[in-house]
Formats: structure tokens, sequence, C-alpha cells
């Protein structure tokens, strides 16, 4: 059936350069930088009517600078009501990636920015709630809208 909403593309774009990936293409090896800006792509972003989403890609947790890079980016492109980090596709999570997200909730403050972690896997959870982040983060459900933002 064609039309149907299954159907509607998403737009994936670098969540550094806005260079457009693939639509729904597997996201390049986590050694495989953007061609268009050289950055290494642990997440992609895209727009929507909740806000800015950035879809994490599993296999790499970014370094401190790659979430500056993301956090300027969003930043200089307009006025930030929230940012939702969708972490489906994380089956587990080190401490490298909690302190990106810590940094990445302390650099978006200052735009007024929410951030929203959606999609935590039961063992991700469980390991937000034992460190007592579940908190400091504004956690929502997979299926969940995000009404905050509108």
């Amino acid at each position: 059936m064609s039309g149907t909403t299954d159907e509607v593309k998403i737009a994936y774009q670098c969540p550094v350069c806005g260079n457009a990936l693939a639509h729904l293409a597997p996201v390049p090896p986590f050694d495989a930088p953007c061609c268009e800006c050289g950055s290494y792509l642990w997440c992609r972003r895209r727009d929507s009517a909740e806000g800015v989403v950035l879809e994490v890609v599993a296999g790499r947790a970014p370094e401190p600078l790659e979430v500056e890079r993301v956090v300027h980016s969003l930043g200089r492109h307009g006025t930030l009501d929230c940012v939702i980090v969708d972490l489906s596709q994380l089956k587990d999570i080190n401490s490298s990636f909690l302190a990106a997200f810590v940094g990445m909730k302390k650099r978006l403050q200052p735009f007024g920015c929410t951030l929203f972690l959606r999609g935590l896997s039961p063992i991700v959870r469980e390991i937000f709630d034992r460190l007592r982040l579940n908190g400091y983060f504004r956690i929502v459900k997979s299926e969940e809208r995000v009404a905050v933002c509108a």
C-alpha cells in the first residue's frame, strides 16, 4: 500500500554539519566520519514536531569534544527548546557515555534547552536508577511524546 504513514520518510543528518545521511540506511561504522565535515557519527540527527532528536548509534561512546561540537552546532542553528536523545539502539551503556550525557545537559542549559532521554533498555534504565541519574535527567518512555517542547 502506498501513502501509508509507515512509509513516511525521516531525513537523517550529521548532528554537526547537517549533511544529509542515507534514508534509514545503517549509519557508517563507528570509525567512519561524516563525509562532509569529518565528525565521527556517534549519533544522527532528525528534526521532529517534538524537537531535535539525536539517535545514538551503538558501538562507540563519544569523546567530550564530539559532544561539544554537536551542542555548539545545535546552539548556533537557532533557539532550542528541547533535545531528545534516543538510546534505543544501546543495549548497555558505559561510564564514557554517561559522562557525555551529563556534559551535554550542562552545555545545553545556557540555551534554555531541556534534554530528554528516550528508549532506555532495561539494563540501561537500571544503570540510571542505580546511579540515581533518573532524577537528574528527564527520562521518557519510547512511546511517550514529549509535549513540553511543542
